[in-house]
């Protein structure tokens, strides 16, 4: 049985690879390698890389990867064998989550803990369809770092250009009222009118002080969110495989035979032995 499937029935797998790391300017480098990266101002985020693990292999890209690839078309392809196309031997079970806990079989990402550099493997029947999932999931995964660093440069930039409006409308009220003073000709309470000059004016430095401390505030926001930034940068791009690497046929077949043997020899011990305490 094992000859005649893997001999001739079980479909041919291709490997597509693709290698990446995640990058922030804000960590420091520790390595020779990371050193050359350093001095372009960016170093490895290995907790980043982490992130976008997870996110590969998760529902939400399975679901972006089957709108715009028909990935588990793909995979059911009637051309595949039994066994190895989805749903395979649980022919019932065509569920979404049955097809994500299949698509876990064939999608894979190790993070290297040395170099933080993470590798993308993608099996599929076919060598150009293993190509373009790769390459479909590379793209997800930057625009998903993209709308990460969006969403954190947006709530770090908030709250400074608020609070820099408020500093810009208060000067320019304080200012507005100091001219309307000066050009307002009251000879009856001379007194009066220097005491709000002088009050003005002290809103009007307090109000300026406001504004250098909200332009700082904003320039720190403004670094913070560049330190903050996280990109994916490719190491190797997704190629079409030339040949099938899997299924390994003669390991199959070999490790069927082991095992069957192993099989065969307890269950000849248990009945030698049933037999002896028989008589």
């Amino acid at each position: 049985m094992a000859v005649a499937y893997f001999g001739f029935i079980a479909s041919d797998i291709y490997i597509s690879e693709s290698r990446y790391v995640v990058r922030s300017p804000q960590k420091q480098a520790t390595s020779s390698a990371e050193g050359m990266f350093s001095q372009l101002g960016i170093s490895k985020g290995s907790d980043d890389s982490l992130i976008v693990k997870e996110y590969i292999l998760s529902r939400d890209v399975l679901r972006l990867l089957d709108n715009e690839l028909k990935i588990k078309a793909l995979y059911s392809n009637p051309e595949i064998d039994q066994i190895a196309r989805f749903p395979g031997l649980k022919y019932w079970d065509t569920s979404f989550e049955g097809f994500f806990k299949y698509y876990l079989k064939y999608v894979g990402v190790e993070v290297d803990a040395t170099s933080s550099v993470s590798t993308l493997t993608v099996r599929a029947f076919n060598a150009k369809d293993a190509q373009k999932i790769n390459q479909t999931i590379v793209d997800v995964s930057e625009a998903f770092v993209n709308k990460l660093n969006e969403r954190v440069r947006s709530d770090l930039l908030k709250n400074a250009a608020d609070e820099l409006n408020l500093a810009k409308n208060k000067v320019e009220a304080v200012t507005m009222q100091l001219v309307a003073l000066r050009n307002q000709k009251n000879t009856s309470e001379p007194e009066r009118q220097v005491m709000v000059q002088q009050r003005l004016a002290l809103e009007k430095d307090f109000a300026d002080k406001q504004l250098s401390a909200a332009m700082t505030s904003m320039e720190q926001s403004r670094a913070e969110a560049i330190r903050k930034q996280v990109y994916i940068e490719r190491v190797t791009h997704p190629l079409v495989p030339d040949y099938a690497l899997e299924p390994y046929r003669i390991k199959g077949i070999a490790t069927t035979l082991i095992l069957g043997l192993i099989c065969c020899g307890i269950l000849v011990l248990l009945i030698s032995g049933v037999k002896e305490h028989t008589d």
